[in-house]
């Protein structure tokens, strides 16, 4: 089996079990790494996970301290692309 890398740029990733974290995504064929992967513990938005995406954080949105990480990709529910300059702080 060949390995592809796929570099999704900053994201949240959604995963089994209902973890969400927001980092530079790298995906292989085993593997989802994050890089300076931060856990959403509390989205803080009226309108969901597409609203943090797109907006950034938000007043009652709560992130954990970054740390790099990998999530199985059997795990992995969804990669929602992130608004950069909207995240920068």
């Amino acid at each position: 089996m060949t390995e592809q890398n796929e570099d999704h740029g900053l994201a949240l990733v959604v995963a089994d079990r209902g973890f969400v974290w927001v980092g530079k995504v790298r995906t292989t064929s085993d593997w989802v790494e994050i890089e300076a992967g931060r856990a959403v513990r509390r989205w803080g938005t009226s309108e969901g996970l597409n609203e943090l995406a797109n907006k950034g954080p938000l007043t009652n949105t709560r992130l954990d301290a970054a740390a790099d990480l990998k999530v199985n990709r059997k795990a992995l529910i969804a990669i929602i692309p992130c608004e950069v300059d909207k995240w920068a702080a």
